[in-house]
């Protein structure tokens, strides 16, 4: 089988390459897309959903595009989703972990334009603190006029 490189992929850096190999393949179910050997860096896929994992001092030819301070939390203002087909299964296999969830498992409606869609979702810090949500559409239904003006009074702009 040939591995498809999807088209955006986001590269995660870690400070312990072990221990996140571990946290995104043992605890979120991830499987090893690609990795050379021992190189501490992994293609790593959920669904059809890719990401990159590597130990952020790998290569020092990248040191001037470093920020500054690499300080936990790691990708402050990022917040990954991650569509899953049971989230009740990985978020008990999480909470099993002794992982605490930075945000416990719920529901909550969003607007996807031609619906409204009540995804059951929860959030997790990995271990270099990148946020991690993990989502699943449990339902949809039209959306209302009710709606509309609920979505205009709280972003203050006028949906169609």
């Amino acid at each position: 089988m040939t591995f498809r490189i999807e088209p955006l992929v986001p590269e995660l850096w870690c400070t312990d390459f072990e221990k996140s190999m571990a946290f995104y393949t043992e605890t979120i179910g991830f499987e090893v897309a690609q990795q050379r050997g021992q190189d501490p860096h992994a293609y790593l896929s959920l669904n059809q959903a890719q990401i990159m994992i590597a130990h952020w001092t790998i290569d020092g030819s990248w040191e001037p595009w470093f920020p500054k301070s690499m300080e936990r939390p790691f990708g402050r203002g990022i917040n990954f989703q991650f569509m899953v087909d049971n989230v009740q299964d990985l978020y008990d296999r999480v909470r099993a972990k002794g992982i605490k969830p930075f945000v416990e498992i719920h529901d909550a409606e969003d607007w996807k334009t031609d619906c409204m869609d009540t995804r059951r979702q929860f959030i997790v810090l990995d271990p270099d603190g990148y946020l991690l949500r993990f989502a699943q559409s449990v339902s949809t239904r039209a959306v209302t006029d009710s709606d509309h003006k609920q979505l205009n009074q709280k972003y203050g702009t006028s949906f169609l």
